[in-house]
């Protein structure tokens, strides 16, 4: 099974890059991708609440604006994608991310994943999350979620140089969501953030700064929904 693992964290207690707490976050990090080996089927860290974007469709317009999809100070500092046999697997994996000891780290369950990062002429540049309340199109098996699949299908082949890779989740009663606080796993159902308005599903995509909003502006998106866009961070981890 695979599972989108969403990192959240309170951002003004973040280490600044370039300071001995930020490099021993990426040691973590770089620890647990060693220890987590094929398991890791991708993965990206983000910069912060202030660098993302918000595209919305009202009616029949585009709008973008500044800043996260909801405000709010834990920002989402990153993702990963996971393969393991069972929930219990994945979160026996995650609770080694150093985002559960002062975040929290979210697991849902994956309908589809697609990765071009090998066939891509670069890597990916910013993270794309479809948000919005939780309809019979997040529900897989019915009508309306096999009409969003098929648009779904067609945008990435229109934009096909734009997406590196993507996912679609299960509805969010699937989410988990885990802490360890003083050496103690916390686990609960449910999403990090209770909210009508969910992460449905995501892209990775490559395309310059002044361009992705407008391919981001093509992802189909439920009624009322929007798409949140972060830069991804380009890292060197630490040997592990």
């Amino acid at each position: 099974m695979r599972y989108l693992v969403l990192l959240y964290g309170d951002e003004s207690k973040m280490p600044e890059p370039g300071t001995p707490e930020f490099d021993a976050d990426l040691a973590g990090y770089a620890a647990f991708d060693e220890l987590a080996g094929d398991a890791v089927l991708g993965g990206v860290p983000l910069h912060e609440n202030a660098s993302c974007r918000t595209v919305r469709h009202d009616g029949g317009t585009v709008r973008v604006t500044n800043g996260p999809f909801a405000e709010t100070v834990e920002g989402l500092g990153g993702v990963y994608v996971l393969e393991a046999p069972t929930l219990d697997d994945a979160i026996e994996l995650a609770r080694h991310l150093p985002a559960v000891n002062d975040g929290a780290v979210e697991i849902r369950p994956l309908v589809e994943w697609f990765d071009r990062t090998a066939e891509a002429p670069a890597p990916p540049n910013h993270l794309a999350t479809i948000h919005g309340p939780e309809t019979k199109a997040d529900e897989p098996g019915t009508s309306a979620w096999d009409e969003g699949a098929a648009a779904h299908r067609r945008f990435v082949a229109e934009a096909a140089g734009a997406v590196v890779a993507g996912g679609a989740v299960q509805p969010v009663a699937t989410a988990t969501t885990i802490r360890v606080r003083d050496g103690e796993l916390l686990v609960t159902d449910g999403p990090f953030a209770e909210a009508t308005e969910i992460v449905g599903g995501f892209y990775m995509l490559r395309a310059a700064v002044d361009e992705v909003a407008a391919v981001a502006a093509r992802i189909p998106v439920n009624e009322g929904g929007a798409i949140e866009l972060r830069p991804i961070m380009e890292l060197d981890l630490p040997d592990g």
